[in-house]
């Protein structure tokens, strides 16, 4: 009886903890979102009392732009005018970093405690969403969170040593340029970031007016709404970012069915007021828009002359091998983001936004894969070796035949 009594004691002591997890991660965040669109309502509600929200619609619908950092839709009441499913990708890295904290101090040491986090933190975001809107628009949000929480525990069991067996045998069975390659594809992938960053600065500076204005015809209700239009951009920025990488790499993307927003070609089209979209070229490059991918490749021999120590140490076949290998991580990471950063901003041809997924990810693997290939070799001392041995051979066999031609010119 006893033991009994213990395995209780202990199933619920597992219980609370988890529930307490799971609410301070995933509770504390929809709260947040929740108050924000209350307190915006009701500083917008003085200007027009017929888009007033009651505090029920205000919770709703702060539930819904709750979903949308992690695949839910804030559907319309309206059929005409549609749904918006773009996800709002700063709340997905706020979630990320907040579980991070979240599970950090809870200290999981086995994955059955990894485990019970899950279902706590999906457990909880299946009860957010049924202060939503009816349907099933908010309800994928309960998978993301559930696949973000994964991910977080996974990552914090594999460091503390106390994941899965199976994964680290797995990995131990990896090729040993396995290693090398995921470093590579780490440097690569912040060298990415850095040249979109870039290119989202100076669309800044290139479209600093335009969004003014279009951020002046929508400001009103006072300081609270002012500041809930800003958080609402802030959210979507790293959306722009990845947009902006999609747009370096030359696939570009669209705002709209029929647009497309590349280096050398720019067909645009009526936008939504958002001041964001401010941002989007109005113009190409031309000429320079054709060579101007070919940033990414110089990019990637520059990740890969930082890491070449890593890649020195291997040989040059395994060396390409690991270049090849981080190539197409790139390019599956960047394929994942682009369709992250994918969805509808209203109804018709608004349906259709965001980078070309499948162009994108095909460029960016041959394009950071010739740079990475090309400096893995090149930099590789075998190759530094035989050039050595080659030039001086050269050298001399360009002396030999000028001697003879020497000789034959003073026999003659």
């Amino acid at each position: 009886m006893s033991l009994v009594r213990s395995r209780a004691a202990t199933l619920t002591s597992w219980a609370l903890w988890s529930l307490r997890v799971g609410i301070e991660s995933i509770g504390l965040l929809w709260l947040v979102v929740v108050l924000l669109t209350v307190a915006v309502s009701m500083a917008t509600s003085s200007l027009s009392a017929a888009t007033a929200l009651s505090a029920g619609e205000a919770l709703s619908v702060g539930t819904a732009l709750w979903s949308l950092g992690f695949g839910g839709t804030l559907a319309s009441s309206s059929a005409d005018q549609g749904a918006l499913s773009l996800p709002l990708l700063g709340l997905t890295l706020a979630q990320v970093g907040w579980t991070w904290s979240c599970v950090r101090r809870a200290r999981p040491t086995r994955p059955a405690a990894g485990a019970a986090i899950v279902v706590s933190a999906a457990a909880i975001s299946a009860l957010a969403c049924l202060a939503g809107p009816k349907g099933l628009g908010t309800w994928p949000a309960v998978g993301g969170i559930a696949v973000i929480t994964s991910a977080v525990v996974g990552i914090q069991l594999q460091r503390a040593g106390n994941g899965w067996p199976a994964l680290t045998r797995w990995w131990n069975r990896c090729p040993h340029w396995a290693g090398p390659a995921l470093t590579l594809a780490h440097g690569t992938a912040r060298v990415l970031a850095l040249l979109s960053l870039m290119v989202v600065a100076v669309a800044v500076v290139m479209g600093a007016g335009r969004v003014s204005v279009l951020h002046d015809a929508l400001a009103g209700g006072g300081f609270i709404a002012v500041a809930g239009l800003v958080l609402l951009q802030i959210a979507w920025a790293p959306t722009l970012l990845i947009w902006a990488c999609a747009w370096l790499i030359g696939a570009g993307f669209s705002v709209g069915t029929g647009t497309v927003f590349a280096p050398d070609r720019v067909v645009a089209g009526p936008v939504p007021t958002l001041p964001l979209l401010g941002l989007l070229p109005t113009e190409p490059l031309r000429m320079v828009g054709l060579w101007l991918p070919l940033v990414v490749t110089v990019g990637a021999m520059v990740a890969a002359w930082r890491h070449r120590a890593v890649l020195n140490t291997l040989r040059v076949r395994h060396a390409v091998s690991a270049a090849g290998a981080a190539a197409l991580l790139v390019a599956g990471g960047v394929g994942l983001l682009c369709l992250a950063a994918s969805g509808s901003v209203g109804p018709g041809r608004m349906a259709d936004v965001g980078p070309q997924v499948l162009y994108t990810v095909i460029l960016v693997f041959v394009e950071v894969g010739v740079g990475l290939a090309a400096m893995a070799i090149l930099a590789h001392p075998y190759t530094r070796t035989w050039a050595r041995g080659i030039l001086p051979a050269a050298s001399r066999r360009r002396d030999t035949d000028e001697e003879d031609v020497e000789e034959q010119d003073s026999g003659t």
